[in-house]
Order: C-alpha cells, then structure tokens, then sequence
C-alpha cells in the first residue's frame, strides 16, 4: 500500500513546514540530548541534597561526604522499594531522571521544531482532558482486572505495594497520593515525546500506521535502557498500541491516561518501582501470547472511545478523529 493510500490520521495531516524541516530535527535531536543530560543532572543533584534534610542522606559537605552519598543511592538501588521511605526515594529519583528531562527536551523541540505545544499534543483546538480521563477509566476497567489477575495467581507475587508501605490507611492514602502525582505528568512527558513530536516526525518518512507503530514502539521500548527480552517486548508493544491511539484519536490525550493507569495500577496493586533492570529470563511463550492480548486490548479501548457515541461526545475525541486504519482512501 503505497502513502497515497494510507489511511488519514489528522494527528500528521499536513504537517507545518518547520516540522518537516530536516534541520531543525536534527537541531532539535542534538540539543534536545545536551538539555536532557543537563536537565538530569541538576536535577539529580537537587534531589540529592534535598534528600539530606528528608531522609538523612549524608551531606556532601561533610568529610566523605559524596562517597557516603553514593553509597545509600547504591543502597537504595538494591532495595525493593516496599518501604514508605524507599518508596518514596525511589519515586522522587524518578522524577529527577525522567519527568524533569523529558519536559527539558519537550520544550526544546517546541522552540526549535513544532513552534507550539498544542500541535505535538493534539490534532483539537485545545489538550482534551475528558479524553485522558476516558483512557484512564476505560484502562483501569478493561485491562486492569487482567494485569491484577496475572499477578494474584503467580505464587511468587508480593503483596500489593499499598498495602507493604504501612499498616496505616491515612499512609496508603498519602503513598497513593504521591504515586498519582508522580506518574501523572511521567506518561504525560513520555507521550508527548514519542507519541507527539518523535510520531510527527516519523511520518515525515511514511503515513503508514503499521511501520510507524513498529518503529515508535521499538524506540520506546530502547529509551528505557532495559533490554531483558520480556521487558523489551512489552514495552514494545506497549509503545506500538499507544502510537495507534495518537493516530487514530488525533492526538497524545487518550494514550496519556492509559499510560497513566498501566503504570499506576502496577505500582499500587503489583510491583513497587524500583532501580532495578528487569532480570533476564528469556521469553516465555506464555508472554507472547499476553503481547499480543495486551495490543489488541489497546486497540479495542481506542476503537470503544472512537466508536461508543455517549464516550465519543462527551471525551471530544471525535473533532480530530481519524479514519479507521484498514479502511484506505485516496489522497485528495
């Protein structure tokens, strides 16, 4: 099927002449890379020191100080994050690491490339927060009882992270709350990104959906620095299922709140996030099958909000709708 055939997504309809700008990509890539170090590191730092006074890191000023610094980061690399405090470590690290850059490189590619926020977000006149909150609910409803149920029947499963955190419900309440506004902005960051400027981008080579689900999905799954084959798979086909709810639904909206209750429901229900690479165990046949559940699954959610009308009208998503992926037409 050549591109004039391809179906229409209003998400890379027309795209301005700065964005199909091979300069300014490469300009935006080259910058973007030095910000986003720069970004972590003094973010990194901050957080270090403001982990002084918090959690009673040592001091950097005092004699040995950065060895002993270095030495609880590497402690807490090791730790399972089961505790509130760990926990609590562990998620402001992230922060640090991947809310603060990935937003230092957004706004370089605003500046330099797209020029707006509003157009590597969404195809809409404006952000469409009925729509994330419609791929949040519909996530938590549909998908979420399967990743609860693949846990709670692994004999091997700890319990659920909200409850290890403290026996206290005032507690769980806080560490959820914590958890909420930490990943929140996390996937908001991460699909903006990719599924914004880095999908814009990429059709600049091809509208056709399939590669670019393919290949934005793979550069998703390799950005995360874990490449365990299950891990890597998973994410793969995590980043392919989002990549066709930006084109099919016009925009970063609905693939933001879905990315939102997969990383929130895991951290509060199934595993607590940790420093940790995945460990390699090879691929279970079993998982591929999961694989391929958990991307027909994303595509059903997105094809529920395009095609439910009460859902449709009331999350805006069909002002930027685009066409149904297997149905072709010609260019105009």
């Amino acid at each position: 099927m050549s591109d004039a055939l391809a179906p229409e997504s209003a998400f890379i309809h027309d795209l301005p002449p700065r964005e199909r700008s091979l300069w300014r990509f490469a300009l935006t890539l080259g910058v973007g890379i030095v910000v986003f170090l720069l970004a972590t590191t003094f973010t990194l730092v901050a957080v270090g020191l403001l982990y002084v006074p918090l959690f009673h890191w040592p001091s950097p000023r005092a004699p040995g100080g950065l060895s002993a610094m270095l030495q609880r980061f590497l402690g807490l690399q090791g730790s399972d994050g089961r505790s509130l405090d760990s926990a609590l470590q562990i998620i402001g690290l992230a922060i640090a690491s991947n809310v603060v850059p990935f937003f230092a490189f957004i706004g370089v590619a605003v500046a330099i490339g797209s020029g707006s926020l509003r157009a590597i977000c969404t195809a809409a006149a404006r952000f469409r927060w009925r729509l994330l909150l419609a791929g949040f609910l519909l996530a938590s409803i549909l998908i979420g009882p399967f990743m609860l149920a693949d846990q709670w029947l692994d004999p091997k499963a700890g319990p659920p992270p909200i409850l290890s955190v403290s026996p206290e419900f005032g507690v769980r309440i806080f560490y959820a709350a914590v958890c909420a506004l930490a990943f929140l902005p996390a996937a908001m960051g991460e699909e903006i990104l990719f599924r914004g400027w880095l999908l814009r981008q990429m059709s600049n080579v091809t509208h056709r959906w399939a590669p670019l689900m393919l290949f934005n999905g793979a550069l998703f799954a390799a950005a995360h620095l874990d490449f365990a084959p299950e891990a890597f798979l998973e994410r793969w086909i995590m980043g392919a299922g989002f990549t066709y709810m930006a084109l099919r639904l016009g925009g970063v909206e609905f693939s933001s709140g879905v990315h939102f209750a997969n990383n929130f429901i895991i951290v509060i229900f199934i595993e607590p996030l940790t420093l940790k690479l995945s460990p390699n165990t090879g691929i279970d046949p079993a998982a591929l099958v999961a694989n391929v559940g958990l991307l027909g699954g994303y595509i059903l959610l997105a094809e529920i909000v395009c095609r439910w009308p009460p859902m449709r009208d009331w999350s805006r998503a069909g002002v930027a709708l685009g066409s149904f992926p297997w149905r072709t037409r010609a260019a105009v």
